[in-house]
């Protein structure tokens, strides 16, 4: 019955002893973590320069003129078609079985 005390006593040395570890890694973990996010921060604020000065390149580009509107005739042959050939609009689907 005596032995209890100090068998008491040499657990709870023995439990901060194995706990001082478990603490400093926790604190040099939560500095490398916070090193992480600071440099997290500073890519995000690179990628938000760069894209405000590809917004700004855009909006100095001058707008050109649309390319004009043409009228393609195209010859579909003797190839099977619907409708009538004399349509005003074809359209034309180019697909490949292989």
């Amino acid at each position: 019955m005596k032995l209890w005390k100090p068998r008491l006593a040499l657990n709870l040395v023995l439990a901060c002893f194995l706990s001082a570890p478990l603490a400093l890694a926790q604190q040099t973990s939560t500095e490398d973590l916070k090193k992480d996010i600071e440099a997290l921060k500073e890519g995000q604020k690179a990628i938000q320069k760069d894209l405000e000065e590809i917004k700004t390149l855009i909006k100095s580009r001058p707008a050109g003129p649309p390319p004009p509107l043409q009228n393609v005739v195209l010859d579909l042959g003797k190839n099977p078609f619907k409708g009538e050939r004399t349509a005003k609009l074809t359209l034309v689907e180019f697909s490949d079985y292989q």
